[in-house]
């Protein structure tokens, strides 16, 4: 067993990542600097600055991240269908996992906000309540599923699964919550991430965590924006409908819960063509350069974030 050519892969995924985060950002403040400098008042136009962020990002941020993760080694999963049943059931059991890391990190920035004196803000809320619904559903529900699985899924499993399907779960899970920058959203991202990673990894096929990832941020940003910006909870109605809203939400990640504990056991992780030892498996996949500099970028990020 070569660990050293092992831990240089995953050094090498781990740069490339951190290199592509660093593009990305960059990219994304260069559209902000710019869309100010034409026009000053645009900084308060929370429309024109997302798209000024958004419209980057997805034209060229993403684009030239997915060639720099490029590998040359050309690697294909096993191809599988879902049935209707099957989908739904996974959809369940993704809205149980997505409630629960929400819950965590609501806890756990409550927590911090009482310690400093100050709420821990939340970058996705702002988001949705900031700008046309309609517009930042666009990036959220349409080009965000679509590009981050790509990169997410598809890019680093594709990679890591030869070394096993437990390694590229916990792999893909991890940098897609550390992406996200902010306690608010790192657990329900690493969650979901994880298990994203798994189906895509049973089936081969990017376009079932496409549909999942699309209909989870729907129901989340849409559907909860909707409610936020249209509905007075001050008045009776406006209770009523954000009670049935929050019984529907909190009944299906109950459910998807339970789905998820019964369905456990099934789950098999199988092997992959490359074996590392278990007492070197940390050591030698996130114990690395490369690994560590994407994690100690994201943690400084998130820091940041929290305590601004």
């Amino acid at each position: 067993m070569d660990t050293k050519m092992y831990r240089k892969d995953f050094s090498g995924l781990g740069f490339r990542m951190a290199c592509s985060a660093v593009l990305i950002l960059a990219i994304q403040t260069a559209g902000q600097y710019i869309a100010v400098a034409i026009n000053p008042d645009w900084a308060e136009n929370m429309d024109i600055m997302l798209a000024a962020t958004m419209v980057p990002l997805y034209v060229l941020g993403y684009p030239l991240a997915f060639l720099i993760l490029r590998s040359k080694e050309k690697r294909t999963i096993e191809k599988h269908n879902m049935t209707p049943g099957q989908f739904i059931l996974a959809f369940m059991m993704s809205y149980g996992l997505m409630i629960l890391g929400n819950l965590i990190g609501v806890f756990i920035t409550l927590g911090i906000g009482i310690l400093k004196g100050d709420e821990v803000v939340n970058p996705l809320m702002s988001v949705v309540n900031g700008g046309n619904l309609w517009i930042t559903a666009i990036y959220i529900v349409l080009l965000a599923p679509v590009c981050e699985e790509f990169m997410f899924r598809k890019l680093i499993c594709d990679r890591v699964a030869k070394y096993g399907q437990g390694t590229a779960v916990v792999v893909s899970g991890l940098m897609f919550g550390l992406f996200h920058g902010n306690l608010n959203q790192f657990f329900y991202a690493f969650f979901l991430g994880s298990f994203f990673a798994f189906i895509y990894l049973k089936t081969g096929q990017l376009k079932y965590t496409i549909g999942l990832h699309m209909v989870i941020n729907f129901i989340g940003s849409v559907l909860g924006g909707l409610l936020l910006q249209n509905v007075d909870m001050q008045t009776p109605m406006g209770l009523i409908i954000f009670a049935l809203y929050a019984l529907c939400v909190y009944g299906i990640a109950l459910a998807g819960g339970v789905l998820f504990l019964v369905n456990r056991p099934k789950m098999k992780l199988e092997a992959g063509e490359i074996t590392i030892e278990k007492g070197s498996r940390f050591k030698t996949v996130i114990g690395n350069v490369g690994m560590i500099v994407y994690c100690l970028l994201f943690l400084i990020l998130t820091l940041v974030v929290t305590l601004r």
